[in-house]
């Protein structure tokens, strides 16, 4: 993520010893036990940033005998599987310094936790941390289960998972008083990616013109996706940074935003793409017919659905795949798609999150794989700033920067917003100390992680 780094047993390519930390490459040298010190050739102004991340480095008794540089009978490919995300989070055995250790990991079906007696963490009083002596965590595949177990009280906190379209059904239950109902954002929003290097050529050309992109922009009625589909919850706009992030503009966040599909069919036209048989679907320079496919998660169809009416309604042929999470991202991964719906990535806090707006890596953004290669100007210029903005100590210049990296992509609109979001969560009233606000935003470690849980006790008693 912000951090790549090479300590004893990582699987990195980077020399050992070696940092690279938002885009800066710095040195790294162990005093002791318990003391790295760390070095840079030129200004490293967001090191706490990086360094205040899940994992910066690895115990090398647990993982270096997974690692071909120690052991060799295995290899990297073993290596990478065993110190995926899930299993540092979730296998038993890990040392760690979080509140909670994992005891028990059945593979799709619940992890549990128990309370870690060496964690750092006490309350104002002096008592240790965590209150609670145990978490459990249910695996549960369809969202509409897990609001049926909320509900039912068989869950204390809803989040991950919540949707807009729950929303009726919590406020109906609230009023029962078995728990609370909050709302955070706006934050990040749904987002369409468009793969400026799709397999399909046709595509590919029609992603890379400005008038085409601006085209499927103008043609979303965000206002009646609200109403229909957020209940209001949505804030419009397009492509920028969010109302979270600092660097925010109200006026860049609603450029390109406005509901205009003669202006649409206008640009399209402007562009070359015409619907010369008259059969109501624009056709590509080859004379076969403009159409494209937007990969979504298949419990999460509405957004696409009514937007793939709307890019219709301009003479675009468009076509559903509606697929599970674990097929979704390495389609995205491998570049695979046409256009991608998820999550705005780094919209909250788009400096923790560079590779969503620059090509601060090789195959990254997602939506422009091969920019490394052959980057469009502004897209090069942005990450010249994006990388300036990461060394830069003064708060003011480090403002200018972002503020030319937000225009640039504003400007260009490489993917097609819908507009920030405010998200649900809920908490049994059985639960004190849980906070009023919180945050759904992966720049903020996403929701769950901002609800400290170790901090929350059950009331009137002991037990998990």
């Amino acid at each position: 993520q912000d951090l790549a780094l090479d300590v004893e047993a990582s699987a990195s390519a980077a020399p050992p010893g070696r940092w690279i930390v938002s885009g800066v490459p710095a040195g790294m040298e162990k005093i002791d036990d318990h003391t790295l010190k760390i070095t840079a050739r030129k200004p490293f102004a967001r090191v706490l940033y990086a360094l205040a991340d899940d994992t910066i480095a690895y115990p090398k008794h647990v993982f270096a005998p997974l690692h071909p540089r120690y052991n060799p009978d295995t290899t990297y490919a073993e290596f990478r599987s065993r110190v995926t995300d899930a299993t540092q989070t979730m296998e038993p055995g890990v040392p760690r310094i979080s509140a909670w250790a994992p005891v028990e990991w059945v593979r799709g079906r619940r992890i549990v936790y128990e309370r870690n007696p060496y964690y750092w963490k006490v309350d104002t009083a002096g008592n240790q941390l965590p209150y609670a002596d145990r978490l459990t965590f249910s695996v549960i595949q369809d969202p509409q289960i897990i609001l049926l177990k909320f509900a039912n009280g068989e869950l204390d906190l809803i989040g991950r998972y919540t949707r807009n379209d729950m929303l009726p059904t919590l406020r109906n239950e609230e009023k029962k008083g078995r728990f609370k109902l909050h709302l955070n954002g706006p934050e990040g929003g749904r987002a369409f990616y468009l793969n400026w290097d799709a397999p399909n050529p046709n595509l590919r050309r029609a992603f890379r013109d400005r008038r085409v992109r601006l085209a499927l922009s103008y043609a979303i009625n965000r206002e009646e996706v609200n109403q229909i589909l957020y209940h209001g919850y949505l804030k419009p706009g397009g492509y920028s940074f969010s109302p979270k992030s600092e660097y925010f503009s109200e006026e860049a966040y609603l450029r390109h935003s406005l509901f205009d599909p003669t202006y649409s069919r206008k640009l399209m036209d402007e562009a070359g793409y015409l619907d010369s048989d008259g059969d109501g679907y624009r056709e590509f320079g080859d004379g076969s017919r403009f159409e494209m496919t937007i990969d979504v998660r298949s419990d999460q169809t509405n957004d696409s659905e009514l937007v793939a009416e709307y890019w219709e309604a301009i003479g675009i042929k468009v076509h559903i795949y509606a697929i599970l999470r674990d097929i979704l991202f390495p389609r995205k991964k491998n570049g695979q798609f046409e256009i991608h719906f998820w999550t705005l990535g780094g919209a909250d806090a788009p400096l923790s999150r560079p590779y969503n707006w620059g090509i601060i890596r090789p195959y990254d953004p997602s939506w422009h794989r091969l920019a490394f290669k052959d980057p469009p100007s502004w897209l090069a210029e942005a990450t010249e700033c994006l990388k300036q903005a990461a060394s830069e100590y003064d708060p003011d210049k480090r403002r200018r920067l972002m503020a030319r990296v937000r225009d640039l992509h504003t400007d260009n609109v490489p993917v097609i917003s819908l507009g920030a979001t405010y998200n649900l969560w809920a908490a049994s009233n059985r639960l004190g100390n849980v906070p009023d606000a919180g945050t759904h935003s992966d720049a903020f470690r996403g929701w769950g992680r901002p609800v400290f849980h170790e901090q929350i006790y059950i009331r009137g008693s002991t037990a998990d």
